[in-house]
């Protein structure tokens, strides 16, 4: 049969690698956001948006298809002792561990059927100066993913 899509491998895998990573592995990581359960320092897969399908050739029946979406993995840091510079230093820290887990696996070591390659595709950073909590910064790694569907 035909896979539909590869987000789902492509998450679990994802997360795998993160939480094996030495520089992560003390801190909270996550397939989804944990919600009232997260601790101050953690790490989650997040929204996935879909570019598409595309048919490979053109011909009848079923035909191969290159699948592309972004996946956004979320890295938050929340530290009342530390002000907000610290706090979103500490962020960029792990936000750049998270980054070079994909690098150093550009096809996820071929554990993903299809997989072409997930690359780093941006960020977007949120600071917070002052909450019950102390400073909170968010930063949200994109990674551009393409497949192949047959």
């Amino acid at each position: 049969p035909m896979a539909s899509t590869t987000i789902y491998s492509v998450k679990s895998t994802l997360l795998t690698k993160l939480q094996a990573d030495s520089t992560l592995s003390a801190i909270q990581v996550t397939y989804g956001d944990p919600g009232g359960a997260a601790r101050r320092e953690h790490v989650f897969i997040g929204d996935v948006t879909a570019g598409g399908q595309d048919p490979e050739s053109l011909s009848s029946g079923r035909r191969r298809r290159i699948e592309s979406y972004t996946v956004d993995v979320i890295v938050s840091v929340q530290s009342k002792p530390q002000g907000l510079q610290e706090n979103e230093q500490r962020a960029f820290v792990l936000a750049a561990a998270v980054e070079n887990v994909v690098a150093d696996y550009p096809t996820l070591s071929d554990t993903v059927t299809g997989l072409m390659f997930i690359e780093c595709s941006g960020m977007s950073v949120t600071s917070n100066e002052a909450g019950a909590d102390g400073p909170h910064s968010q930063i949200t790694v994109h990674f551009e993913v393409k497949a192949r569907l047959s």
